[in-house]
Protein backbone atom coordinates (compact mmCIF):
# COMPACT_ATOMS: atom_id res chain seq x y z
CA UNK A 1 0.00 0.00 0.00
CA UNK A 2 1.45 3.48 -1.04
CA UNK A 3 0.85 6.55 1.51
CA UNK A 4 1.58 9.94 0.50
CA UNK A 5 -0.07 13.58 0.77
CA UNK A 6 1.01 14.32 -2.78
CA UNK A 7 -1.50 13.30 -4.93
CA UNK A 8 0.69 13.56 -7.93
CA UNK A 9 3.00 10.40 -6.63
CA UNK A 10 0.08 7.62 -6.49
CA UNK A 11 -0.25 6.49 -10.18
CA UNK A 12 3.20 5.78 -11.25
CA UNK A 13 3.89 4.39 -7.49
CA UNK A 14 1.18 2.23 -7.41
CA UNK A 15 2.51 1.15 -10.72
CA UNK A 16 5.58 0.11 -9.24
CA UNK A 17 4.47 -0.98 -6.44
CA UNK A 18 2.67 -3.46 -8.54
CA UNK A 19 5.19 -4.22 -10.90
CA UNK A 20 7.93 -5.02 -8.43
CA UNK A 21 6.09 -6.95 -6.22
CA UNK A 22 6.36 -5.17 -3.37
CA UNK A 23 4.08 -6.17 0.18
CA UNK A 24 4.96 -3.69 2.71
CA UNK A 25 3.89 -0.13 3.38
CA UNK A 26 5.35 2.98 1.56
CA UNK A 27 5.25 6.36 2.93
CA UNK A 28 6.34 8.83 -0.05
CA UNK A 29 7.38 12.64 1.10
CA UNK A 30 7.65 14.87 -1.38
CA UNK A 31 9.54 18.20 0.10
CA UNK A 32 13.05 19.89 0.20
CA UNK A 33 15.93 17.95 -0.33
CA UNK A 34 19.26 18.44 -1.03
CA UNK A 35 19.32 14.61 -3.64
CA UNK A 36 16.80 13.65 -5.66
CA UNK A 37 15.44 11.19 -3.46
CA UNK A 38 16.01 8.37 -1.10
CA UNK A 39 14.88 5.43 0.47
CA UNK A 40 15.10 4.35 4.10
CA UNK A 41 15.12 0.65 4.83
CA UNK A 42 11.62 1.40 7.01
CA UNK A 43 9.60 2.11 3.73
CA UNK A 44 10.15 5.82 3.81
CA UNK A 45 10.10 7.26 0.65
CA UNK A 46 11.54 10.72 0.58
CA UNK A 47 11.21 13.10 -2.97
CA UNK A 48 12.54 15.92 -3.89
CA UNK A 49 10.64 18.96 -4.43
CA UNK A 50 11.91 20.85 -7.01
CA UNK A 51 12.24 18.26 -10.06
CA UNK A 52 10.93 18.19 -13.64
CA UNK A 53 7.87 15.91 -14.00
CA UNK A 54 10.14 13.43 -15.88
CA UNK A 55 12.53 13.36 -13.22
CA UNK A 56 9.64 13.26 -10.39
CA UNK A 57 8.40 10.24 -12.17
CA UNK A 58 12.02 8.57 -12.34
CA UNK A 59 12.81 9.10 -8.98
CA UNK A 60 9.75 7.41 -7.57
CA UNK A 61 10.95 4.79 -9.86
CA UNK A 62 14.44 4.20 -8.43
CA UNK A 63 13.16 4.69 -5.11
CA UNK A 64 10.37 2.00 -5.68
CA UNK A 65 13.44 -0.52 -7.05
CA UNK A 66 15.28 0.42 -3.23
CA UNK A 67 12.20 -0.31 -1.81
CA UNK A 68 11.95 -3.92 -3.93
CA UNK A 69 15.74 -4.32 -2.80
CA UNK A 70 15.38 -3.54 1.10
CA UNK A 71 12.53 -5.91 1.26
CA UNK A 72 13.72 -8.91 -1.31
CA UNK A 73 17.44 -8.99 0.15
CA UNK A 74 17.66 -6.28 2.98
CA UNK A 75 20.32 -3.82 1.36
CA UNK A 76 19.86 -1.12 -1.92
CA UNK A 77 21.77 -1.71 -5.11
CA UNK A 78 22.21 1.74 -6.74
CA UNK A 79 23.96 0.06 -10.63
CA UNK A 80 20.19 -2.20 -10.21
CA UNK A 81 18.32 0.93 -9.31
CA UNK A 82 19.97 3.30 -12.18
CA UNK A 83 19.33 0.43 -15.32
CA UNK A 84 15.83 -0.58 -13.55
CA UNK A 85 14.47 3.13 -12.49
CA UNK A 86 14.38 3.70 -16.99
CA UNK A 87 12.60 0.23 -17.42
CA UNK A 88 9.63 1.26 -15.38
CA UNK A 89 9.53 4.42 -15.87
CA UNK A 90 9.11 3.01 -19.88
CA UNK A 91 6.78 0.65 -18.82
CA UNK A 92 4.68 3.24 -16.76
CA UNK A 93 4.72 5.22 -20.03
CA UNK A 94 3.20 1.95 -22.14
CA UNK A 95 0.99 1.05 -19.49
CA UNK A 96 2.78 -2.09 -19.47
CA UNK A 97 2.65 -4.77 -17.15
CA UNK A 98 5.60 -6.79 -17.73
CA UNK A 99 7.67 -7.98 -14.38
CA UNK A 100 11.35 -7.04 -14.63
CA UNK A 101 12.51 -8.16 -11.15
Amino acid sequence: MIYSDNPDVFDIASFCYNTLGLTREIHIEVKELDANGYCHDDGIVEISNSLTFKDFLVTICHELVHCAQYEQNGHADEEEAYRLEEELYNLYMRKGSTSII
